[in-house]
């Protein structure tokens, strides 16, 4: 469970994306049992492979690779993309994997038309100190619930995991 789109404001773009990727390169994959790991193991190694594919043809199509994007056996080192056409099915599909795609955007309704832009969102979250947006925000936004000033990866043990 984790958050695939992360859409910045413009001005805010590249301090953001620059300190989001010296982090997620600091994470260590590895087993679960131990705990300095940060990223456990994928499923099956063919999950992890094809991750991997699907990120390597993401980049074929034009995004851009900040990092990440290793497969040994099911371990997968997280990756970072940008740049991710519109078109590219890792844009518009769950991945299920460590993959996160950074977006810029110009205004507040670039923004909610971007993440309106794929067919299917669970959640989606908003950062900001307008109570207006958040609420302007909540109501735009075509996901099953819109969190405020928290990740849309948002979960308690009591809610339902699965459909």
């Amino acid at each position: 469970m984790g958050t695939q789109r992360i859409l910045i404001a413009a001005e805010l773009y590249e301090r953001f994306r620059d300190a989001f990727v010296a982090r997620t390169k600091l994470l260590r994959v590895g087993d679960p049992l131990d705990e300095h790991t940060d990223v456990g193991p994928m499923i099956t190694p063919e999950a992890a492979a094809a991750t991997r594919a699907k990120v390597d043809t993401a980049v074929t199509e034009g995004a851009v690779l900040l990092c990440g994007n290793h497969a040994t056996g099911a371990l997968y080192t997280p990756a970072v993309l940008e740049d991710v056409p519109a078109t590219c099915s890792i844009r518009q599909e769950e991945v299920f994997a460590p993959v996160v795609m950074l977006q810029p955007f110009t205004s507040f309704e670039d923004a909610t038309e971007q993440a309106n832009a794929i067919d299917y969102s669970l959640h989606a979250g908003i950062f900001t100190s307008r109570l207006d947006r958040a609420l302007t925000a909540a109501r735009l936004l075509e996901a099953g619930g819109v969190m405020i000033n928290d990740s849309s990866d948002y979960r308690f043990d009591a809610m339902r995991w699965t459909g």
